[in-house]
């Protein structure tokens, strides 16, 4: 018994040690997050994913101008959709600037016939912009008001009240569900 006791002791203390070890301890762990304003991500390009429409295939190279700033910081990605017309939506990543954003926003409307549904940003890359895409879930997808794209689109917001602004209009009001998981207004009726 004695010897028995003796080997459960040393058990416990290698499984206490080694949970010790293993576990980080919460007031050591430290929650890193992004920092678009840090030196190593202060000079990282914009990319911009855009999805068109077929009719745009001959002239990729006039949209890839319409994209060109004055620092040429833009690296532009086209693709086309196989259907008839892409997805209404944009997906800008939060470090993005707010003028970088405001010129896809008009591009988008330019070259795909508007701007509908917002991705949230949660989910974006902080140096992306997609416009068109369907490599997202639909569930991300937020349908927005002209007008309030409009004052998504004010000159005088900084990047600052943009990424604000965008987060806060990009936010799920309504619950949904995914397709094949039930209506949730029937569920509530009943």
């Amino acid at each position: 018994m004695n010897r028995m006791h003796h080997r459960a002791l040393i058990f416990y203390g290698i499984s206490i040690a080694a949970i010790l070890c293993f576990t980080p301890i919460a007031s050591l762990a430290v929650e890193r997050t992004y920092d678009c304003a840090a030196q190593e991500n202060r000079d990282k390009p914009t990319t911009i994913e855009i999805l068109l429409a077929g009719k745009w295939k001959n002239r990729t190279k006039e949209v890839k101008q319409s994209f060109t700033t004055v620092d040429e910081s833009l690296k532009v990605r086209i693709k086309f959709f196989p259907f008839l017309d892409p997805p209404l939506n944009i997906g800008i990543g939060r470090c993005v600037s707010a003028e970088e954003a405001r010129l896809a926003i008009r591009e988008a409307i330019r070259h795909n016939g508007g701007v509908d549904r917002l991705i949230m940003q949660d989910i974006m890359p902080h140096h992306w912009i997609k416009i068109g895409t369907t490599d997202t879930s639909e569930l991300t997808w937020i349908p927005i008001q002209p007008e309030e794209l409009a004052r998504l689109t004010d000159p005088a917001l900084t990047t600052e009240q943009f990424h604000d602004l965008y987060r806060e209009l990009a936010r799920q009001k309504e619950k949904k569900l995914p397709f094949g998981m039930g209506n949730p207004e029937r569920e509530q009726t009943q």
